[in-house]
């Protein structure tokens, strides 16, 4: 079908919704290639519905950034049905690109997730810092176009270095020679005019907890969804058990238990998606010998750290562990027949090495975190050397098999 809109030259349908039909399309003024988003004639009377769709549009217009669908025009026709002009994506959606990944054996690598995440996350940056919730993540609202991307200097750089190691590899989901472009923000809710209270809405099976009917909806949203959306792309896949912990706190069913920003969540992925740290080489100090009359060198060990500094460093290694740092409440090491607890001594000597010991039941996985800012994974048995004076703690912590976080915090004396 060849049809004209004002200076829109319709070509073929390249999509049909509940509520509107997309079609290709050339501006013919500008002679180029643009969708135009027709509403269906029989909704075009229906003035909620109506604006809703002409409200798509404004929210396109809020929101500035590479990897949002940008709006070039909106009008209506001679039948008064509203239209969207909006960019063109010559690659189709994300849905399909990995309908033609999986019909040929394929599961995600790392590189294929965060070549998601890094466009996904700086498209919610930008609609979130303009006050936006866009509340219908899906995989067919992630569009593909073969422009190239340009740098987007509000995004962090990569959380650990390792990262660039593990993912040289080129990416099959989104290429290099592609942009990742979020759409259809119908449902996008603005928080700076509502109350907070609304009704239920997106996509089945990337629908956050608390848009299952009326409540209380922020960005906090959208952090749900992008990892839902993560958990639907590497369903099959060989990855490190610290991403399954990642999606268990990405879709944590309160809000304040998941990360607080897209940017705080992205640097959780890229870290739970980092190849493990070299493990530490255990060695029992030696004296060195040395001539009589040489004094001995002095000891020189690494500072202990303090606890800040530990929780620090295992938040941004330890997805899972980070919703813990977000509560005020007090650690909880024990919950229906659950617990973790450490064995070890509560006070050494400078210069002493220490053991100390996870007891657990009802959990098969464990984290330390040391004085050192270190973490060790599901070791029984942790052993430090006390360096200063001073009091430091060891913390271990778990999760329940039902996704509650536990921790426990042993208190040590360092003595001269």
């Amino acid at each position: 079908m060849t049809a004209g809109l004002d200076r829109y030259r319709l070509e073929e349908v390249i999509g049909v919704g509940s509520f509107a039909t997309v079609h290709r399309a050339v501006d013919t003024l500008l002679d180029d290639t643009v969708v135009v988003k027709l509403l269906a004639e029989n909704h075009s009377l229906n003035p909620e519905v109506r604006e809703r769709f002409i409200g798509e549009g404004r929210s396109l217009r809020k929101v500035v950034g590479p990897h949002v669908v940008s709006v070039h025009d909106i009008g209506e026709s001679p039948r008064q049905q509203p239209y969207l002009v909006l960019e063109h994506a010559d690659r189709g959606s994300l849905a399909e690109r990995v309908d033609q990944l999986r019909a040929t054996g394929w599961t995600a690598e790392a590189e294929d997730l965060l070549a998601v995440a890094r466009p996904l996350a700086a498209a919610l940056d930008a609609v979130h810092r303009a006050q936006l919730v866009h509340r219908d993540l899906s995989p067919r609202n992630l569009l593909l176009t073969s422009s190239v991307p340009e740098p987007n200097p509000t995004l962090p750089a990569p959380a650990s270095p390792r990262l660039t190691e593990a993912t040289d590899r080129p990416a099959k989901t989104v290429t290099a020679e592609e942009r990742l472009l979020l759409a259809d923000l119908g449902m996008c809710k603005d928080l700076a005019l509502n109350s907070g209270l609304t009704v239920s809405g997106g996509t089945s099976g990337f629908r956050p907890p608390e848009q299952a009917g009326p409540g209380v909806v922020d960005t906090r949203a959208d952090i749900w969804a992008a990892t839902a959306l993560l958990a639907w792309l590497s369903e099959g896949a060989q990855l490190p058990s610290a991403f399954s912990r990642f999606l268990r706190h990405g879709m944590q069913a309160k809000p304040a238990r998941r990360p607080q920003t897209i940017l705080a969540w992205l640097a959780e992925l890229e870290d739970a998606l980092s190849p493990p740290p070299e493990p530490e080489t255990r060695t029992t100090p030696t004296t060195p010998i040395v001539p009589a009359d040489q004094p001995a060198p002095p000891r020189r060990w690494g500072l202990l750290a303090g606890i800040g500094a530990a929780l620090t460093a295992l938040a941004l290694v330890i997805g899972v562990l980070v919703g813990m740092s977000l509560s005020d409440d007090e650690p909880v090491s024990s919950v229906d027949g659950v617990s973790i607890s450490i064995s070890g001594p509560s006070e050494v000597s400078v210069g002493e090495a220490a053991t100390f010991t996870a007891e657990a039941t009802g959990v098969d996985s464990w984290v330390w975190t040391l004085p050192s800012g270190s973490y060790r994974t599901d070791d029984r048995e942790a052993t430090v050397t006390a360096t200063s004076p001073g009091t430091t703690l060891v913390v271990l912590r778990a999760q329940t098999p039902n996704g509650q976080e536990l921790e426990t915090r042993h208190p040590v004396r360092v003595v001269e």
